[in-house]
């Protein structure tokens, strides 16, 4: 089956109209968000929710557990509060609010520290610019030349280059941490891939699919430093995890989003893909509604929308983004080596659940489920009691503690790509508190990306022998 879809995600690549040339950059006004409300509304039902969030779908809204919150543009906070939805302001300047978040980092140089040394743990002070966070992971790479390698796996659709990096173990140890016979061989190696020896399975995380989500690019980054930092010092557990597992990380799903949120709308969610078929003038299509198994499912609550407009809008066809094709093409091929994929997360935010398949349907739910929410469980317990915030972890599968969502990466990395364990891993805040979600403050970010380390760390130590 895998090397059936291997052929069949090469047709689609090739047959795709998403190759031509695109012009990097925007020339739209940067959005305005001052004196804009932010209201947490809690619904009565999934189906007032569902209603409420329709008619305001072209706004910046989420729905998370029993909580939806919504920017009101200050023209309409009038009309707003005469619909009477019983909803509790969190701000009424979400402009100011942005602004008091984004304090301006340095400019990022490598001259900072000795070249081949990994950079300075400041770096997860505050939030970055684009090029920054390219030089940053070549500065990982460079300060681990001998277990690590970059590679382009793709461009997005305003041709900006998209890279995973592999990191791995030497070649000369087998990651058995002490536990007896039949671990893995390392590589010590370059493989593009996975080409090579073939035995080791595969950790594969990936970041930044929804642009405003900037706390998940952090985390993916404190995840590789301490990986790297680990195995260079001569950390037990750090040493036989990269002995034993193959790491593949990509940190950046939808660039072009992620820019745009820093040059144009903070709030920014999709990629930056038009739809001129559709004759419409919004941009982006969900990423993470795109992908290719159960796009077009039909939940009883929806599962995205055909809106283009619309925050969830899945786009024409399943995995028709560029950027989902090019993830897909890396989890194809990692799926059919070896060992394949142990586990695959994919990093967002906010609301503090690890959710597992399906999103689609609960009924029936994946037959290992149980094992899946016994490691996710595990996992919540780490973070917390490693957390310096007082966090909460839910985990479960999304269409029972979230909602229905099609066309996910999870569900995707499940079913297609035959990961053991698949999540989304939404982080911090949860969805009690009285934050700006996805406008997470920069002090929050050292909490946040060490609480994750530890929930890893748990992690593969418990998936090991799978």
């Amino acid at each position: 089956m895998r090397l059936a879809y291997l052929a069949y995600l090469a047709s689609l690549t090739a047959a795709s109209p998403l190759q031509a040339d695109r012009t990097i950059g925007s020339v739209e006004p940067r959005v305005n968000y001052d004196n804009y409300h932010v209201y947490s509304i809690k619904p009565a039902s999934v189906d007032e929710a569902r209603s409420i969030e329709k008619r305001f779908e072209s706004y910046n809204s989420q729905y998370v557990r029993d909580r939806l919150s919504i920017a009101i543009p200050p023209n309409e906070v009038d009309s707003f509060n005469a619909l009477e939805l019983k909803a509790r302001l969190i701000s009424s300047d979400l402009g100011s609010y942005i602004r008091s978040t984004e304090e301006k980092a340095p400019t990022y140089s490598s001259a900072l520290h000795k070249r081949g040394d990994l950079p300075d743990l400041s770096w997860f002070d505050t939030y970055h610019d684009y090029a920054d966070h390219l030089q940053y992971w070549d500065d990982l790479v460079s300060a681990f030349p001998k277990n690590s390698e970059k590679f382009e796996i793709g461009k997005s659709y305003e041709n900006r280059p998209m890279y995973a990096f592999h990191l791995f173990g030497d070649d000369d140890k087998k990651g058995s941490k002490g536990r007896g016979k039949g671990r893995g061989k390392g590589r010590g190696k370059p493989s593009k891939y996975g080409k090579g020896e073939e035995e080791k399975p595969v950790i594969l995380w990936h970041a930044t699919v929804h642009a405003r989500e900037w706390i998940s690019t952090m985390v993916i980054e404190y995840l590789a430093y301490q990986l790297i930092e680990g195995y260079k010092s001569g950390d037990a557990n750090v040493t036989a995890f990269l002995d034993h597992y193959d790491f593949y990380l990509v940190p950046f799903h939808n660039p072009d989003g992620f820019v745009y949120t820093q040059t144009n709308d903070r709030l920014w969610r999709k990629n930056r893909q038009p739809r001129p078929t559709l004759n419409t003038t919004c941009l982006g299509t969900d990423g993470n509604r795109n992908w290719i198994f159960e796009w077009d499912a039909e939940p009883p609550e929806g599962g995205s929308t055909p809106d283009p407009c619309g925050q969830t809008y899945r786009g024409l066809a399943p995995g028709d983004t560029p950027e989902n094709q090019a993830m897909d093409g890396l989890s194809a091929k990692l799926s059919a080596q070896g060992a394949g994929i142990r586990s695959f997360i994919d990093f967002h935010s906010y609301s503090q659940l690890i959710l597992t398949p399906w999103g689609f349907s609960c009924d029936p739910l994946p037959e290992t489920l149980p094992r899946m929410v016994e490691v996710a469980n595990g996992t919540a317990r780490a973070i917390e009691a490693a957390s310096e915030r007082g966090s909460e972890y839910l985990a479960g599968p999304g269409c029972e503690i979230l909602y229905f969502s099609t066309g996910n990466s999870r569900d995707h990395h499940y079913a297609v790509h035959g990961a053991n364990h698949s999540w989304t891993l939404e982080l911090s805040p949860s969805a009690d508190e009285e934050e700006i979600g996805f406008v997470l403050p920069a002090e929050e970010i050292w909490p946040v990306v060490k609480e994750q380390w530890a929930g890893q760390l748990w992690l593969l130590n418990e998936v090991w022998d799978e």
